[in-house]
């Protein structure tokens, strides 16, 4: 399929690929979602087990997106359609772009309402409200906002405006021009946090807590939980980096390129575990706090140490800016199809189906106050949409796209792809796609299911 099928053209470099993807990886999950996960899970063990599950499934899986959307060239709908118009695999596949691409969408919907309270905790920092807190305040400060749909659907409405703006831009000009400035700005924000948290805070008891292990600490939960991890945080399942691939130059080297995407989001991850424990076990915050540590623990935090209002400002603006890197890609399977298959504008088609994010996202956000009912197995609006995404549509898609990729894509046709001068890299990749990834997804998935 010629390249000129990609209707936006090819990334300018592999470096900006390379940001964009990273920029995908790099949200939330990272800074705001692997922190409390990790405390959650026994520090080091987690972490241990983490890495390996990077490297054994997560590279592999994301390796095999990239390379399948850069195969035809297209969105990943028409890729699929495409191969299976040349008779190389079931029409019956289409199902998995669409897995995708729901996948993605459903979770904008309630990404956006997190992204959020990010937007609306850098006001409140901003404005010194964060000083001398209480945990008593911090928690009033939390429920308040929870409890105030106005306000939330203010700072929902603004990221998703800013996601539109983005997303209706040529992917190679708008997208790649937000991120060559914004990736390198957060790395270089969060190490500039991280040195002034580890100045002041608790080294020690960090190092020994994220980095110290035994074998009795890896538990099945444990494992889970990282594999559970290393899909979300790289964005696999969501149809980004299928769509990301489609844009990518034959000459670029898939596997080095997800290779470097990988480690990206590693060093973000860790910098946010060094920018945040340091400053718990300063401050006897509880590491197990979940979700609530970067909204309430946090706040505390910034307000008693110096500088507190300008380290929290910056910290905020982090949040936001990692929140806006992932969210444009969580839209473009669709509005790249719509573009491509029926020449809407990309400005409209990011336009009509925001608006139908935005609309979902007020259920969302009411669900934390007045629509605070449960619908069905205990769950709310925001808990169901949380449970149908993280337990069954993200390890679906990502299982289905790797069986599509390692049994049924012919093998010449991958090799194609992997343009790399180490041809064991293919092997590695392949091999390890095939017989642990695959195996490993699919016993994991199983499992939380049945635990579920």
């Amino acid at each position: 399929m010629p390249e000129s099928r990609c209707l936006q053209g090819i990334w300018s470099s592999p470096w900006i690929f390379i940001f964009a993807a990273s920029g995908s990886a790099v949200g939330l999950g990272n800074i705001w979602r692997f922190p409390y996960v990790l405390g959650q899970n026994g520090g080091g063990a987690f972490l241990l087990v983490y890495c390996l599950c990077l490297l054994l499934v997560g590279l592999p899986v994301l390796v095999a997106e990239v390379a399948l959307g850069r195969t035809v060239r297209s969105n990943p709908i028409d890729t699929v359609n495409d191969l299976s118009e040349r008779r190389i695999v079931h029409k019956a596949w289409v199902i998995v772009p669409w897995l995708a691409g729901i996948s993605g969408f459903l979770i904008l919907t309630f990404y956006s309402v997190i992204a959020g309270w990010s937007i609306a905790y850098l006001e409140r920092a901003l404005s010194g409200q964060f000083k001398d807190i209480s945990q008593l305040g911090a928690e009033a400060m939390f429920e308040g906002l929870l409890a105030n749909p106005t306000e939330m659907l203010l700072w929902h409405s603004v990221f998703m405006v800013l996601v539109v703006l983005t997303v209706g831009q040529s992917v190679t000009r708008g997208l790649s021009a937000l991120v060559r400035i914004l990736l390198p700005a957060l790395i270089l924000i969060l190490v500039g946090l991280a040195a002034y948290s580890i100045s002041i805070g608790n080294m020690t008891k960090t190092l020994e807590f994220m980095f110290a292990w035994s074998w009795q600490d890896i538990t099945f939960d444990v494992v889970l939980a990282a594999v559970g991890m290393a899909l979300f945080s790289l964005s696999v399942g969501m149809g980004a980096m299928f769509s990301y691939g489609a844009y990518m130059s034959k000459r670029m080297s898939i596997t080095r390129a997800c290779g470097i995407v990988v480690g990206v989001d590693l060093l973000v991850a860790l910098l946010a575990g060094l920018l945040i424990f340091p400053l718990v076990f300063s401050f006897q915050i509880d590491v197990e706090a979940g979700p609530s540590l970067t909204f309430v623990s946090l706040p505390i935090i910034f307000g008693g140490v110096p500088a507190g209002q300008v380290v929290a400002g910056v910290f905020f603006a982090l949040l936001v800016i990692a929140a806006l890197t992932s969210a444009i890609s969580m839209l473009e399977l669709f509005v790249a199809w719509l573009h491509e298959k029926f020449y809407i504008a990309r400005l409209k088609a990011a336009l009509l189906l925001g608006i139908v994010v935005w609309f979902i996202g007020i259920a969302v956000l009411l669900s934390f106050n007045h629509w605070d009912n449960k619908i069905v197995f205990d769950l709310n609006f925001f808990e169901l949409l949380d449970e149908i995404t993280s337990m069954i549509l993200l390890p679906v898609v990502a299982i289905l796209l790797s069986v599509l990729v390692a049994w049924f894509i012919p093998r010449t046709m991958l090799q194609n792809e992997m343009i790399t001068k180490q041809s064991n890299h293919f092997e590695w990749w392949y091999r390890t796609l095939k017989y642990i990834s695959i195996p490993a997804m699919v016993v994991i998935t199983l499992a939380g299911w049945i635990g579920a």
